[in-house]
């Protein structure tokens, strides 16, 4: 099988996909709308998770620069 005839596969699969999903063809908005909310449920868990670490980063951060002396001022 070659290149043209994978591609051709995936583009008729999307297009019947995207078909299913207008038309409503096997209950596919609904399966679709769920998808979507399980993503944005992920993705805000994500952004939780990153300023989490971000805020402990920051932390380890500032606390490496009071035992290396880096906020001291000039002359000291």
């Amino acid at each position: 099988m070659g290149i043209f005839s994978k591609i051709s596969i995936i583009i008729w699969l999307i297009i019947l996909l995207a078909a299913a999903i207008m038309f409503d063809w096997f209950g596919s908005r609904d399966l679709v709308a769920s998808f979507l909310d399980f993503s944005e449920v992920a993705v805000e868990k994500l952004e939780t998770t990153g300023d989490h670490v971000q805020g402990i980063i920051e932390t380890v951060k500032g606390d490496s620069d009071v035992f290396s002396g880096e906020d001291k001022a000039p002359g000291e």
